[in-house]
């Protein structure tokens, strides 16, 4: 199951995985035989099993060490991997940051307090999860893009 989580209006991902409204107006859908369900917002959801994928996106501001288009990722091991490699395949800059403001992190820092709990959540229990934002501004060619890297990611190992 890949859970996907957005801070940005979603029609997008909606569009762009072909995912469906059900009953209990929640949106799934497939890609290459793997589930995946839109969660309305960032929150707290019920421990999935060990199987389970969990995909943050939303969108970053300009900053000095940043450029427009960037993506910006943070998240566990298996799955920066399979985001390293989509982005090099589709030539993609892409920037590892942190959501702690570690002195000693080699990493850069990038302020999402909202997220940050979560984040330390997910790493505790050891679920698979990725965070994708994207730098100001996103038009809707951004936003594809952004769809796209996503459905790549999900896809890389199915």
């Amino acid at each position: 199951m890949n859970i996907i989580m957005c801070d940005m209006p979603s029609d997008f991902l909606i569009q762009g995985l072909g995912l469906h409204e059900n009953d209990e107006a929640i949106f799934k859908g497939k890609a290459g035989g793997q589930d995946i369900q839109l969660l309305p917002y960032l929150g707290d959801f019920s421990t999935e099993p060990k199987d389970t994928n969990i995909f943050c996106l939303g969108l970053a501001d300009t900053s000095c060490h940043f450029r427009s288009g960037d993506v910006l990722m943070t998240g566990s091991d298996d799955l920066l991997d399979r985001a390293f490699k989509v982005m090099d395949d589709i030539e993609q800059r892409c920037v590892v940051v942190s959501l702690t403001s570690d002195q000693e992190s080699t990493h850069l820092y990038l302020e999402k307090k909202e997220l940050e709990p979560l984040v330390q959540e997910w790493k505790q229990h050891k679920i698979s999860f990725l965070c994708l934002w994207m730098i100001n501004p996103v038009e809707s060619e951004g936003q594809a893009k952004l769809a796209g890297i996503l459905r790549r990611i999900i896809l890389k190992d199915s």
